[in-house]
């Protein structure tokens, strides 16, 4: 796929999503192979979220990625996915921090299920 391709791609991706209603959160969200903290969902929908860090969130890689539950919270309520950056962009202030557009790879139904319910309690 040439760079030209994939930047329409990714434009593309990022005009549909916009199209879709964003949920205000705060929401930590961790690595799934080591539970690291990536940073913090700022807004949520269905398809994807934007995430606030301290560190840039790596182009053209899927990110196994989990949120919804506190990391000592019963692991059952973790709402599991894998995203990939479709933006990102950064501010000058010290500390910096990094906002990434995450697109939701081929969510299961049972994750869409919980983002849906977890929409419904941000929205309470």
């Amino acid at each position: 796929m040439t760079p030209q391709t994939q930047n329409l791609l990714d434009s593309n991706a990022l005009n549909e999503n916009r199209k879709l209603k964003r949920y205000s959160c705060r929401l930590k969200v961790f690595t799934q192979a080591s539970g690291v903290l990536l940073g913090y969902a700022e807004n949520l929908h269905t398809q994807g979220m934007k995430l606030k860090s301290q560190a840039p969130i790596p182009e053209k890689e899927e990110l196994e990625i989990w949120f919804g539950a506190s990391a000592n919270d019963d692991k059952e309520k973790r709402i599991r996915l894998t995203a990939y950056r479709v933006w990102s962009s950064f501010n000058d202030t010290i500390p910096r921090f990094y906002f990434s557009g995450l697109h939701f790879v081929k969510p299961s139904e049972e994750a869409l299920d919980s983002i849906e319910e977890l929409i419904d309690e941000l929205t309470q």
